[in-house]
């Protein structure tokens, strides 16, 4: 940032420049719509999801069920609504404590430097080394799966990648003249990591949020699709997709399209996000120096 632009002025020049992004605006109308459609559209086309109707087993579309009905009854629009609201709290909430985690890991790492540096990121590259998704089906079978219990376990095993980019982010920041300063007059490294270094390191923390919160949607359908998500009545698009799976060869396409394209859109939506971001990040980057 130039010694003449205000913080005021940076930040309404990033979310500019991520407006006049063609697929960063795209994601954003795709993102409101589905949130919308998620936690306003049970309120608006109320359906039950309790209870059991034998004889409204998976019925195709048509009047009165607009995307017909799976196999114990419910209307497939009415869950695709409440499996979209936990999926999206699921993989808010992961990707916020995965990159947390990894922020502020990342930044110790590599503005302390030498040994303990060294430590912190061998434990990240061994950590890399376990795919998430086993961490996850184990951890899984230990306990039983809540959204609150899932979003935790899916966090805590999604923040290597964030630190490993913050790592690299701080080693850079470390080297500016004010953290020089403040090395020198014995600042603590508590103030320098939350105080300085993550807040301007703040366009790396944001992108990597948009992609870890899509990584994570992603996480919690494989989980669900194995049968390992939350239990119900309760369900994810994942889960949705788990059982729906079972009829295709009946026919029954219904049931496992619509979630398949919510969570592509989902998915999608958060990376156009996360590209508009970094792009607009970048450009605020390059006038700066």
């Amino acid at each position: 940032m130039t010694t003449t632009e205000t913080p005021e002025r940076a930040r309404s020049g990033v979310l500019r420049r991520l407006i006049r992004h063609r697929l960063a605006l795209t994601g954003l109308v795709i993102l409101v719509l589905m949130l919308l459609f998620s936690f306003l559209g049970p309120l608006i086309y109320g359906t039950d999801q309790v209870h059991t109707d034998l004889g409204a087993v998976r019925l195709p579309p048509g009047p009165g069920h607009p995307l017909g009905t799976d196999e114990l009854g419910h209307d497939v629009l009415g869950r695709l609504m409440v499996a979209g609201r936990v999926s999206l709290i699921i993989g808010v909430i992961a990707g916020l404590i995965g990159t947390a985690i990894g922020a502020v890991w990342g930044a110790v790492a590599g503005y302390s430097g030498g040994w303990l540096d060294l430590v912190l990121m061998r434990i990240v590259d061994t950590g890399v080394a376990i795919p998430a998704l086993f961490l996850l089906l184990v951890a899984a079978t230990l306990v039983t799966p809540s959204v609150g219990i899932l979003a935790v376990l899916i966090g805590v095993v999604s923040w290597l990648v964030p630190a490993r980019l913050m790592r690299a982010e701080t080693v850079t920041i470390a080297e500016r003249e004010y953290i020089k300063a403040l090395r020198a007059i014995g600042g603590s490294r508590t103030r320098a990591v939350f105080r300085h270094i993550i807040p301007n390191a703040i366009g790396t923390v944001m992108v990597n949020v948009t992609f870890q919160i899509a990584d994570a949607i992603l996480l919690v359908a494989y989980v669900s699709f194995l049968g390992l998500g939350v239990a119900p009545p309760q369900t994810d698009w994942g889960a949705m997709l788990s059982k729906g799976i079972t009829y295709t060869y009946d026919g029954a396409w219904w049931l496992i399209v619509p979630p398949g394209i919510a969570i592509i859109l989902v998915v999608a939506a958060f990376n156009f996000i996360g590209d508009g971001l970094r792009d607009a990040f970048e450009v605020r980057k390059r006038a700066a120096q």
